[in-house]
């Protein structure tokens, strides 16, 4: 692919979010809002609320439910499907951070797109994570990346963020990808924790 040149002046190899900054490379999708939890959402996009499960098209309230996958033969791959579990972890705040929330159950979003930012929206800025972060102020608007690979496996990459990523306990280095498995643990903000599955 052509290198292309972002918002911020900088030279990517990826036409959705900057490769360097991971600022998004064009204008956001046509966008509404879900009548149930009132996230901003692609017009053109899925029939469930990523955020609370709401079905656009029956108009039920609920969680996500399953998508059966079609049959597919045995010389193709099935592709996995990849789940992200974020809840809130009142132990992973520090002396600085405030009181976690209480209450707040945990929320399943499907990693169903090629790319899922994770971030705070700001409707100024035109940021609308895929992975929205909002309760979490020391999250930043554009923290990280998951995307999936070829292969139908996914990789996590921080993208700056201004407090950083944890994985499995270990800091991630920014800019860098590293490949997610089943069964890890992000850890971000005052005390957001993402277990993919």
């Amino acid at each position: 692919m052509p290198e292309l040149t972002c918002p911020n002046g900088h030279a990517s190899t990826e036409d959705d979010f900057c490769t360097i900054c991971g600022t998004k490379m064009h204008a956001p999708p046509a966008l509404t809002n879900c009548p149930d939890c009132g996230l901003a959402r692609d017009s053109g996009g899925g029939i469930f609320c990523e955020f609370c499960g709401f079905n656009f098209n029956t108009r039920e309230h609920g969680e996500l439910k399953a998508i059966p996958t079609p049959q597919t033969p045995a010389a193709q791959t099935p592709v996995r499907e990849w789940q992200a579990v974020i809840t809130v972890d009142p132990s992973l705040r520090t002396a600085e951070s405030p009181e976690a929330p209480e209450g707040v159950v945990a929320i399943t979003i499907p990693l169903i797109r090629e790319t899922h930012l994770i971030g705070r929206r700001s409707e100024k800025r035109a940021i609308f994570p895929e992975i929205p972060l909002d309760s979490d102020d020391a999250v930043s608007h554009r923290h990280a990346l998951i995307t999936r690979t070829s292969g139908g496996g996914l990789t996590l990459r921080d993208i700056g963020s201004s407090n950083g990523t944890t994985l499995n306990g270990k800091p991630l280095e920014p800019l860098t990808d590293v490949a997610l498995n089943p069964g890890d643990e992000l850890t971000l903000g005052h005390w957001t924790r993402i277990r993919i599955q």
